[in-house]
C-alpha cells in the first residue's frame, strides 16, 4: 500500500510554480499524493487532478487577520487531515506551517516537514507591526517544533536565524538549496548583447521595482540607457501588492516594457542580457535567480539572506545595497558597460547551479528527509 504524502500550501500557482515537480518525484516513486491549497484557478486543479494528484480546496487568505476566518480555515483544515490519514506532511510558508502544525501537534501526530521558503517582511522590517508579529510567530514556531518534525530551509542564514532564537535544534533542521533547477530546460545560451535588462518576480513593493525603475533613470542622465523588460503576477492577496494601475502607468511612461505572466520562462531569460532582482527582504533562494544563472545570464541582486546563496559578489553577479538606487544603478552600469564581463559572470553562474542547485540534488536530500521521518 502506498505511502500518502500531503503537501499544505498556501496558494494553487505558488505550488505549481515551485513544487509540482517535487510532488510529480515523490508520486513516480510510489506515493499518494494530495494538495491541501487555495485553489483559486479551476483550471490548475484540473491539471493537476489529470496529472493523478489528489486536491484539496483549503481556502486560507495570506494577509488576513480575520481571528473568525482563521479558526474556520483550522478547523476545515483538520477535518480534511483526518480524513485523509497521511502517513508524511509537508507543509509551505508560514501559514500552512503554523496551522498544520498545532493541527498535527495536538491531533494527527504524523511526521511533519516545514519548509521556510524564506522569511519575509516578518523577519526583516522594523515596523511594530512587524515586530509585534515577529515574536507571536516564534512563540507559535517553538510550539510546533517537537521531535517528528523536521524543517527544511533554503538558505543557510534562515536556518542559523531561527536555531538562535531557539525555534529548532541541529538535529532537526535541514538546508536544501532553493527548488532545484532542470538543467536541461534552463540550459546555457549566448547573451543577445542588446542592452536588455530582465525582472521577473511577484509584483511586490517588496521585490525592488520601484527602485530598478529609480536606478534606470539614473543611468539613463549617465547616458547608459537600456530596455527594462517586466514580468511577473500580480499578487492582490499581499499587503504590499503592486497594482496593475501601477504598473501600466509606468509601461505608459515607457519607464517599463511590460510582459505580464510569462510561462516560457527559459526563453524569457535567453531573450536578455542580465537578470536583477532589487528584493528587499529575506528570500528563501529566489527561483528566478536560480534560472537566470542555470541560463548563464549574469545576475544583479542585493545583499540579502538567499540572494547571498545564489550570487557570489564578483563571480557570476553584484550585489547592491537593499533600497539604494544609486548603488543598484552602479552594479547595473558595470555590466551593461563590459560585455566579457556579462560572459564571464555568465559562465560562472552556469558552473555555481550546476554543483549546488540542481533538480537532482534538491529530490535526493528531501528524499532522505522523508525516508529519516518515517522510520521515526
Amino acid at each position: 500500500m502506498s505511502k500518502k504524502l500531503v503537501f499544505v500550501i498556501n496558494v494553487d500557482w505558488y505550488f505549481r510554480l515551485h513544487w509540482l515537480e517535487r510532488a510529480s518525484y515523490f508520486k513516480s516513486l510510489g506515493y499518494s499524493v494530495h494538495i491541501i491549497t487555495n485553489f483559486l484557478d479551476a483550471s490548475i486543479k484540473n491539471e493537476l487532478t489529470a496529472m493523478g494528484f489528489t486536491c484539496h480546496q483549503f481556502s486560507v487568505k495570506r494577509k488576513s487577520l480575520n481571528l473568525f476566518r482563521e479558526f474556520t480555515g483550522i478547523w476545515h483544515l483538520k477535518c480534511l487531515l483526518k480524513m485523509i490519514k497521511p502517513d508524511l506532511i509537508h507543509c509551505v510558508t508560514i501559514k500552512p506551517n503554523i496551522y498544520t502544525g498545532f493541527i498535527n501537534r495536538f491531533f494527527i501526530k504524523k511526521p511533519i516537514i516545514y519548509s521556510i521558503t524564506g522569511l519575509g517582511a516578518v523577519f526583516s522590517s522594523s515596523s511594530l507591526k512587524f515586530v509585534i508579529l515577529r515574536r507571536l510567530i516564534i512563540a507559535l514556531y517553538k510550539t510546533i517544533s517537537v521531535h517528528h518534525s523536521k524543517f527544511i530551509f533554503e538558505n543557510s542564514e534562515d536556518c542559523s536565524l531561527f536555531q538562535n532564537v531557539g525555534i529548532i535544534k541541529n538535529s532537526n533542521s535541514i538546508v536544501i538549496k532553493g527548488a532545484g533547477i532542470d538543467l536541461k530546460r534552463f540550459a546555457s545560451s549566448h547573451l543577445p548583447s542588446d542592452k536588455s535588462v530582465l525582472f521577473a518576480a511577484r509584483l511586490l513593493k517588496d521585490k525592488g521595482l520601484h527602485c530598478l525603475i529609480e536606478a534606470k533613470k539614473i543611468l539613463v542622465k549617465r547616458g547608459c540607457d537600456f530596455t527594462l523588460n517586466v514580468a511577473g503576477i500580480i499578487d492582490s492577496d499581499v499587503s504590499s501588492a503592486i497594482s496593475i494601475c501601477q504598473i501600466e502607468m509606468w509601461a505608459k511612461n515607457g519607464d517599463i516594457n511590460w510582459l505580464g505572466n510569462i510561462k516560457d520562462m527559459p526563453n524569457l531569460i535567453k531573450q536578455n542580457d542580465i537578470v536583477c532582482l532589487p528584493t528587499t527582504y529575506g528570500e528563501g533562494v529566489p527561483r528566478i535567480l536560480i534560472e537566470a544563472a542555470s541560463c548563464q545570464r549574469p545576475i544583479v541582486t542585493t545583499d540579502v539572506a538567499g540572494c547571498r546563496e545564489i550570487v557570489s559578489h564578483g563571480f557570476n553577479g553584484l550585489l547592491a545595497a537593499p533600497n539604494d538606487s544609486a548603488s543598484l544603478a552602479n552594479c547595473l552600469q558595470e555590466l551593461l558597460e563590459s560585455k566579457e564581463k556579462r560572459r564571464e559572470f555568465g559562465v560562472n553562474g552556469r558552473q555555481k547551479v550546476e554543483a549546488e542547485f540542481s533538480q537532482e540534488m534538491v529530490f535526493e536530500k528531501t528524499l532522505q528527509v522523508y525516508d529519516e521521518l518515517l522510520l521515526v
